[in-house]
């Protein structure tokens, strides 16, 4: 049994221990029904739209180039030569209350593996954060077998919640400047929180969020994307504008930003989507900003939960 950093020899297995968790592999005919096919005859983006880069061999290997390029840590664990866990951590600089941790994401261990991995993955992690001072997690606040495990292995305990809203694209009369921005070195939000957008870590929805890297395939990144270098109330902020994967009017939007959201930036960020020509933004933010919201946002029903823990 080993715990250790992934290499990019690692990809097809790691590939092999993700795609073992889809039941059905499927995709839409020409007429937009839902269709099952082999895994052989779907096509990189077809395999992607299962859950993200480790559903082909392809995207896995970019994915994992990137990660090892100095954007985040990537853990292994094998029995028998076999990679049976998987992990990925992000070294996070962010506002209170969490500050600099590490943010553990990404984690899947095989239901055959024995229990003593999950105890030494936790292990190899948890010394990486003790040299950073804290660790961080994220689930949905409905698995709460999830909270167990990461109580269990990790210590963590909850910080804060996340509620996601739809809300109307609105022109707004406020001054602000925006011009495109393209860079994609994580340098620029040291520092930083996520106002707006926010899953995991400012670090780690970042390296998500910038899809750059997926060049070579074309399908991934045809959804128009708009990044801004945005300056509303004396504040320099990041902000991203992701079309919706199934309503080209709708858009995902994430904000860091050195403070947190004001009345100002949220009507900066509806002014500007309204100029983009979306009609709703979808908006994941923490129970304070979301004080900020009109009476026509929506929320959903599920929560996300930022759980941590000093180390």
């Amino acid at each position: 049994m080993l715990v250790r950093q992934a290499t990019l020899e690692d990809t097809q297995k790691i590939v092999r221990l993700f795609t073992a968790r889809v039941p059905v592999w499927q995709r839409f005919d020409d007429q937009g029904r839902v269709e099952d096919l082999p895994y052989a005859d779907l096509s990189v983006y077809d395999r992607w739209l299962h859950g993200g880069p480790w559903m082909s061999l392809e995207t896995g290997a970019i994915w994992l180039s990137h990660l090892l390029g100095g954007n985040g840590l990537v853990y292994v664990g094998e029995c028998d030569g076999e990679i049976l866990a998987y992990a990925e951590a992000f070294k996070d600089q962010e506002l209170a209350p969490l500050g600099a941790h590490l943010h553990l994401a990404n984690l899947l261990i095989a239901e055959s593996s024995p229990p003593e991995l999950h105890s030494h993955l936790a292990e190899a992690i948890l010394a990486e954060a003790r040299g950073i001072g804290k660790i961080s997690v994220a689930f949905p606040d409905y698995d709460k077998e999830m909270a167990a495990y990461y109580r269990r292995y990790y210590g963590t305990n909850e910080v804060f919640r996340l509620s996601r809203f739809a809300l109307p694209a609105q022109i707004a009369n406020l001054f602000y400047k925006s011009e495109a921005y393209r860079e994609a070195a994580a340098s620029k939000i040291e520092g930083w929180t996520m106002a707006v957008g926010r899953s995991s870590s400012p670090r780690s929805v970042w390296e998500t969020v910038w899809t750059e890297h997926w060049q070579g395939v074309p399908k991934i990144i045809e959804r128009s994307k708009h990044r801004f270098l945005l300056y509303v109330m004396g504040r320099e902020v990041v902000l991203c504008f992701h079309q919706d994967l199934f309503n080209a009017r709708n858009a995902e939007v994430y904000c860091w930003s050195p403070r947190e959201l004001s009345a100002q930036l949220l009507a900066a960020i509806r002014d500007l989507g309204h100029k983009l020509g979306y009609r709703v933004l979808n908006l994941a933010l923490t129970p304070n900003a979301a004080k900020l919201l009109p009476p026509d946002a929506n929320a959903e029903p599920n929560q996300q939960v930022i759980a941590a823990v000093k180390v």
